[in-house]
């Protein structure tokens, strides 16, 4: 049985349940009934734990493998193997201040409050900046201590921005990315490696397919076939196949969402006509 550690709440559950369902590893006891789930791989068991802690449970050995945040790895100086971005809960680390506030860069921060909750994030980024400042460590709602007289700016994740609007605040710096990763301890064992491995195929398959669209033309003649085929990206090249009816013929292929108008248009213009456009759930190269 290989151990996975998932965020137990907060931004990171949700996709990640959501992601681990759609490549085939589905989550199928909810946080708020138990710590401890069952996969519908019975192969795989999952941890539910805070996601400042999955770090900690992989480095021990106390799961294989987890999924948390950029940030968390950052924050905890983790030594956790890094198997992949997953790419959801795409945040950024920001400095932000009141919008009346005469800090315009790090350098203005000296002798300043800095409210946060990643204390070794903000130290590291003071430190590289030359700042002598005084961290103000808070454990959530960062974004009221300013407003509140507690401290002069904060050091926090900044996803829209729309919080710090709301609490009069503006972004000064970005410090760093963030997103959800996979990751997993680094003694490798042959039997959990495997289906690491598997896990990580599928989530890539996940991944890709999201910007993907499965498209099939029919084609009423040699002609079109071929004016269509000319018309058509691919990820290799289009299937095709003969179809029942003589002369016509069916297209096949997987375009980019962002071209697929473009390439509608191209094919109707080529000849194709009764096309089908179908989203997919994984594309494994």
């Amino acid at each position: 049985m290989m151990r996975v550690a998932i965020p137990n709440k907060g931004a990171l559950n949700g996709p990640a349940m959501q992601m681990l369902k759609d490549a085939g590893f589905a989550v199928l006891d909810s946080p708020d009934a138990t710590l401890r789930a069952r996969c519908e791989d019975g192969r795989v068991e999952y941890l539910f734990v805070r996601a400042q802690d999955v770090t900690r449970y992989v480095e021990n050995g106390a799961a294989y493998a987890g999924i948390t945040g950029r940030d968390m790895l950052l924050e905890s100086s983790s030594t956790a193997r890094r198997v992949m971005d997953l790419g959801f809960g795409r945040c950024e680390i920001a400095l932000a201040v009141p919008e009346g506030s005469g800090i315009r860069s790090a350098k203005d921060l000296s002798g300043k409050k800095i409210a946060t909750k990643l204390p070794r994030i903000s130290s590291s980024y003071l430190s590289r900046n030359g700042v002598d400042a005084e961290l103000v460590l808070l454990y959530g709602a960062v974004e009221i201590a300013p407003s509140a007289g507690l401290a002069d700016a904060i050091i926090d994740q900044v996803q829209t921005g729309r919080t710090l609007k709301a609490n009069r605040m503006k972004k000064v710096e970005k410090i760093t990315d963030s997103s959800a990763w996979l990751v997993a301890t680094g003694r490798k064992e042959k039997g959990s490696e495997q289906i690491l491995e598997e896990i990580a195929i599928s989530l890539a398959g996940v991944i890709k397919a999201k910007n993907l669209k499965y498209v099939v033309i029919n084609a009423p003649s040699k002609k079109a076939r071929d004016q269509i085929i000319g018309v058509l990206p691919s990820m290799e090249s289009p299937t095709v196949l003969k179809l029942a009816k003589s002369e016509e013929w069916a297209v096949q292929t997987v375009v980019e969402t962002s071209q697929l108008a473009t390439v509608i248009r191209k094919v109707k213009s080529a000849g194709g006509k009764d096309i089908l456009v179908m989203s997919l759930d994984k594309a494994i190269p």
